[in-house]
């Protein structure tokens, strides 16, 4: 199983796994991300040379298993005995969802894991596909368009006092990881 136990914004409670990568993200492709000129993802992938092989690989896995496979996989990660039990599975911490398959396949690992009480969270450009019959255990965030919250990159200036501002640190908020209806604004850095 690819998958990472948290980074420096996530926390060591959270499985990252990856669709696709930011070179390859089908959002990009398709026109439809708004801040591709200054994604972080990508960045990852020019600054560390090892990220781009290893979320092809990621990307690989995705396409070639069912969404059994990768539930169970899951499961496996999440039951592994560490000292920090795995609250959270954020997906596509790169890259988005390539089509309606991705989304459904998602939904389905989402609800064969409901019974682990882990929470799951994605953040989405493709405001093109349908993701009305989300289970409750996974939180979408709509980039500039509402799902479960909205999460809008916006410049420093633009940020109105009443504006709900992400504090860039996943370790200390829980803003994303569940339905809230909120319209977060992060800032452009």
């Amino acid at each position: 199983m690819l998958v990472s136990r948290g980074n420096r914004k996530l926390g060591k409670d959270t499985l990252i796994f990856n669709m696709t990568s930011a070179t390859d993200c089908p959002s990009k492709a398709l026109g439809l991300c708004k801040i591709c000129n200054i994604c972080y993802a990508m960045k990852a992938e020019r600054m560390y040379p090892p990220s781009l092989p290893y979320r092809r690989r990621q990307a690989e896995y995705w396409a070639g298993n069912s969404a059994d496979k990768i539930a169970k996989d899951f499961r496996e990660e999440i039951n592994r005995k560490t000292q920090i039990s795995i609250k959270y599975i954020r997906i596509s911490e790169a890259g988005d969802f390539r089509n309606q398959e991705d989304v459904d396949k998602l939904f389905k690992i989402a609800e064969l894991l409901a019974d682990t009480g882990v929470k799951m969270y994605v953040y989405t450009a493709r405001k093109d596909l349908d993701f009305s019959k989300a289970p409750q255990s996974l939180t979408i965030q709509g980039s500039g368009f509402m799902v479960h919250n909205s999460f809008t990159a916006t410049h420093k200036e633009d940020i109105k006092p009443t504006d709900i501002v992400c504090p860039g640190d996943c370790r200390i908020c829980n803003m994303c990881k569940a339905r809230n209806n909120l319209d977060i604004k992060v800032i452009k850095h």
